[in-house]
Order: C-alpha cells, then sequence, then structure tokens
C-alpha cells in the first residue's frame, strides 16, 4: 500500500489504530497467560504479541516507521503491568517516576518530528533498497523483533524492583538522578540538533553545544538511562546484578550497530565529517582534541 498519499492526520490516526489494537492483544495476552507463568514471561509474550501486531500494520502501510514510537511506549506498559502485579514500594514508585519521565520524553520527542506515513527512516529505506526480496524478514526480525528484545533486557531490573519490594535509599537515589540527567541530556541534545537543521545547509553538522563534546550525546543519555535502572536494582536488590545484561547489551547495540550505520552515512554526504570524529569523542561527552 501506497502511504505516501497520507495527510498527517490521517497518518496519526492510522497511528493511534496500530498501537490501541497492540494494546488489545497485549492486553489479552496478559489476561491469559497471568498466574499461568511468571511475571516476566507474561509480558515477554505480551511483548511480542503487541510487536508482531504493529509489525503487520507496517507491512499493510509499507512504512516501518510505524514501529518508533514502539521503543519509548512499550516500557510504560510493561512497567505499569509489573506494578499492578508486585509490590508497591518506595523504590518501584521511584523507577516507575523515572520511567514515566522517560517515556513521555521520549515519545513526545517523537511526535515533534515526525512526518506521517509520507516518511520513512532512511536506515528501512536503506535495507529495502539493499535486499527488497527478503526484507520482510530484515523488517520482522531486525527492525521490529530485535529492538523489542533489546528494550525487555533492559527492562529486567524493574521487574525485580517491583517484585522484590524495598524502600528507597541512596543507591535508588542515585540511580534517580542518573536518570533524571540521562533524560536531561537527551532532551538537550534533541533541543540543540532540532535548532541547527533548521537553519543547517546541505551537508552541514552540528558541532556546537553537548556535540562539541560528544557525537553522539543523545545516544549516551539513553545508554546512561537503562544504565540507571540497574543502578535502582543495586540498591533494593543486588542479588540480581546478572539484570545488568540489558544495559550491556544496550550499549553493544549503540556502538556497533546504531553508531556506525549512522556515521557510515554521515562520512559519506558530509564534507569533514572525518575531521569531527578524530577530535570529538564517539559517546561519552568529553574535552575535544585540537
Amino acid at each position: 500500500m501506497d502511504s505516501t498519499k497520507y495527510t498527517y492526520i490521517t497518518s496519526l490516526l492510522i497511528c493511534l489504530v496500530t498501537y490501541v489494537a497492540a494494546l488489545v492483544a497485549a492486553w489479552i495476552c496478559a489476561l491469559y497467560f497471568t498466574g499461568k507463568v511468571g511475571g516476566v514471561l507474561v509480558a515477554l509474550i505480551a511483548d511480542v504479541v503487541a510487536t508482531l501486531v504493529v509489525f503487520i500494520f507496517s507491512t499493510i502501510f509499507s512504512n516501518a516507521s510505524l514501529y518508533d514510537p514502539y521503543w519509548s511506549a512499550a516500557p510504560l506498559v510493561i512497567a505499569w503491568y509489573w506494578l499492578q502485579t508486585g509490590w508497591v514500594s518506595g523504590g518501584s514508585v521511584v523507577a516507575m517516576a523515572a520511567i514515566i519521565f522517560w517515556g513521555i520524553r521520549l515519545t513526545s520527542n517523537w511526535l515533534r518530528g515526525w512526518h506521517g506515513l509520507s516518511h520513512e527512516d532512511w536506515r528501512y529505506v536503506m535495507l529495502r533498497a539493499k535486499n527488497p526480496k527478503w526484507y520482510w524478514f530484515t523488517n520482522l526480525m531486525g527492525i521490529h523483533l530485535f529492538p523489542t528484545l533489546m528494550v525487555f533486557m533492559g527492562m529486567l531490573p524493574v521487574y525485580f524492583i517491583f517484585y522484590e519490594g524495598g524502600t528507597a535509599n541512596i543507591i535508588v537515589g542515585i540511580g534517580y538522578l542518573l536518570a533524571t540527567i540521562a533524560v536531561f541530556i537527551e532532551l538537550v541534545a534533541d533541543e540543540q540538533l532540532r535548532a541547527f537543521k533548521k537553519q543547517a545547509a546541505n551537508g552541514e553538522f552540528i558541532t556546537t553545544g553537548l556535540w562539541r563534546y560528544s557525537r553522539h550525546p543523545n545516544y549516551f543519555g539513553e545508554i546512561l538511562f537503562w544504565f540507571s535502572l540497574w543502578v535502582m536494582l543495586m540498591g533494593i536488590a543486588p542479588a540480581f546484578w546478572w539484570t545488568g545484561i540489558g544495559f550491556v547489551a544496550m550499549l553493544l547495540m549503540f556502538v556497533f550497530a546504531s553508531i556506525p550505520m549512522m556515521e557510515k552515512k554521515n562520512r559519506k554526504s558530509k564534507p569533514g565529517y572525518d575531521t569531527y570524529i578524530s577530535k570529538v569523542s564517539m559517546l561519552i561527552p568529553w574535552i575535544s582534541k585540537n
């Protein structure tokens, strides 16, 4: 189906219907499996089913960018489910507050930058062009299910925060502080980039603000957020330290997949980007080299 013919309002309505359908499917799964399997597995099954619903809609409308808001929307629903079935404690309230703050901010940023179904992320367009015959598989596994599983792994500390209970303490407070800093880093970086794009000429790239100290400060903020959830867990149930695998998986995904893909594109299309790479830290904000 040709998605370029839809207006912005129509695109929003289609997106809304997509996510309502995904939420209903996830809710039905949760109702069926709750009490039959553990809370982690219930959420995982519902998460995958909801992702498949979004995949179906993105296939119908030939636009994989319908999945983009799922990254920040799904954790809100998962956390809400775990909070309802777990313990309401000081630690769980703090963690929930952090997730809500992050999720609303990131979703609103997507909404402000989304152009409707007339536009699709350049990475998805590139993947379709490289191997159109097998794009359905790339779309399903790489664009939809892989990020869903990465985010779910990142949410594992939250499950044990909610199910172990525990009052807020200094370590939980440090984790919340890191989460707040992470969200503000993403907010500032995204706003600086948005302002720059409004006046930038073709081939120019941002080197001011946070982007003077990190080539990807928004990604740094995102990784820091997932790390902060694990820090909160360490203040409540350190025996579940292994859930840090979610944060590590996020870090590896950004460092070895998302960032290289973005930088390969920039090096081809933006003169001087190689010099920028040689002077500015890839991820962690740091004083640039002279």
